[in-house]
């Protein structure tokens, strides 16, 4: 089942990396409002600080209220599998991934029962998932990584098999303050995928089982769509040439913004919100 067929999976919470984590917290605060967890699995695999990433969220989530955290500190292939972290999966209601390397993520986990048994939890609708910098770019099939501060040029660009939470969408992260807008563009005149988001640091979207997603935060998500390009010598360039593109439709959604992926089309902003909000305690209220 392919996750757009499927309308009872769980939330799926993609954070752009460096959330706040000391003051107000905005976004790691909205991941427990909404996703209301009596138990939160913490997977630091993408780090090679495991145990130190892994520490740092137990002191945050319990800070947040939530009393029964787990850190899975799974470093290496062979460790998935223990039994006692399928035996905790089992009472979790939502799995975060922390960031790090998202090759490493993937390669350390895809091939483990564990994450079978996460990801048929997830779209079963019994588990959410939520993921932040290489945690979060994972979540698309297939993740991108290298080409930071030079995507216009051709071959910098990398690509592996992700994790699978979310389709026909490649999702980037760090995005404005790493200038990953060229990195993200060269990936989707190169092949089979025209659409990709990329999310701010400190900023993440909430996606919905119908594709749609609001974003939350401090920043701003940038929405790209290669499918009416009208020239691109992409293909006919040398490796390390410079590309040219033209007719990419690209747009910035704030905070309070409601996306529809399957529309691409935004359904609801920030200010019309506030607009019903007002209208509400105005009219309601009278």
């Amino acid at each position: 089942m392919s996750a757009q067929e499927n309308t009872q999976q769980g939330l799926l919470i993609l954070i752009g990396g460096a959330e706040d984590k000391k003051d107000e917290k905005i976004v790691l605060r909205k991941v427990v409002e909404i996703t209301q967890p009596k138990s939160i699995v913490v997977i630091p695999t993408a780090s090679y600080y495991t145990r130190e990433v892994g520490n740092s969220y137990l002191d945050i989530f319990h800070g947040l209220g939530v009393e029964d955290v787990e850190v899975f500190d799974i470093r290496y292939e062979d460790e998935a599998d223990r039994d006692e972290f399928h035996e905790k999966l089992e009472k979790a209601n939502l799995v975060y991934f922390g960031g790090g390397d998202q090759t490493k993520l993937v390669k350390t986990l895809i091939n483990s029962r564990l994450f079978q048994k996460i990801k048929d939890r997830f779209f079963e609708g019994s588990l959410h998932i939520a993921g932040t910098s290489a945690g979060a770019a994972a979540a698309s099939n297939p993740t991108t990584y290298d080409g930071d501060y030079q995507g216009f040029s051709k071959g910098t660009v990398s690509s592996t098999q992700g994790l699978g939470f979310i389709d026909d969408v490649i999702i980037d992260t760090h995005f404005l303050a790493r200038e990953r807008i060229p990195r993200l563009v060269q990936f989707l005149i190169s092949g089979e995928f025209t659409k990709g988001i990329g999310i701010d640091e400190d900023t993440a979207i909430v996606v919905y089982p119908d594709y749609r997603f609001d974003v939350i935060g401090t920043g701003m998500v940038t929405i790209i769509n290669t499918d009416k390009i009208t020239g691109s010598n992409y293909q006919a360039i040398n490796e390390k040439e410079i590309y040219s593109v033209n007719n990419i439709r690209i747009g910035f959604l704030a905070p309070g913004t409601t996306f529809s992926i399957k529309r691409w089309s935004i359904l609801k902003t920030h200010a019309e919100k506030n607009i019903k909000e007002l209208f509400d305690r105005v009219f309601l209220n009278y």
